[in-house]
C-alpha cells in the first residue's frame, strides 16, 4: 500500500507541476532575430560602400584616359606644319558640348566603344560615363589660353 500511494503522489505531482518543453521562448526568437537584422544590415553597408568606391575609382580612371587622349590629341595638332596656336583655336571652338569635345578626340585617340561609352551617357557640356552617372559625377574639358594648359576636370 505504502508503494501504491508512493507511485500515486508522484503521478500526481508529475500532473500538477508544469512540464517542461524544449525548444525557444518568444523573446529568445525576437532577440535572435533581431541580431541578425543588425548583422545584415552592417554587411548590407559594407557592400555598397565597396560598389560605390569601385565606382569611383573607375571614374577617376576614365579622367585619366580622357586627358591622355586630349594629351595625344594636341600633340598630334600642334606638331609638323600645324602651329599650337591653330591646335588651341581648334581646341577652344570646340569644347561648347560634350559632343564637340568627344568628336575632338573621336576614335582616333579613344577606342571606339569608350568614345561610344562617354557619347551615350554624356549631354549638354557634361562628359559622363555609366559609372559618373551612378555617382552623380560628370568631367569638363577645361578652356586652353595661352598661360593654362587644357585640363579634363571634375564638374
Amino acid at each position: 500500500m505504502k508503494h501504491c500511494l508512493h507511485q500515486c503522489s508522484c503521478r500526481l505531482a508529475r500532473w500538477l507541476l508544469p512540464v517542461k518543453k524544449s525548444g525557444f521562448t518568444l523573446i529568445e526568437l525576437l532577440l535572435v532575430i533581431a541580431i541578425i537584422g543588425v548583422m545584415s544590415t552592417l554587411i548590407i553597408t559594407t557592400v555598397s560602400n565597396a560598389a560605390a568606391d569601385a565606382r569611383r575609382t573607375l571614374a577617376f580612371q576614365q579622367q585619366v584616359t580622357l586627358q591622355d587622349a586630349l594629351n595625344a590629341w594636341i600633340a598630334a595638332q600642334s606638331s609638323g606644319t600645324n602651329t599650337l596656336a591653330n591646335a588651341r583655336s581648334s581646341y577652344n571652338s570646340n569644347i561648347a558640348s560634350a559632343a564637340a569635345s568627344l568628336g575632338l578626340l573621336g576614335s582616333n585617340y579613344l577606342h571606339g566603344s569608350t568614345y561610344s561609352h562617354f557619347l551615350s551617357n554624356s549631354s549638354g557640356t557634361q562628359i559622363k560615363s555609366e559609372a559618373m552617372v551612378k555617382s552623380g559625377m560628370s568631367l569638363r574639358f577645361t578652356t586652353w589660353t595661352s598661360s593654362n594648359y587644357p585640363t579634363v576636370e571634375w564638374n
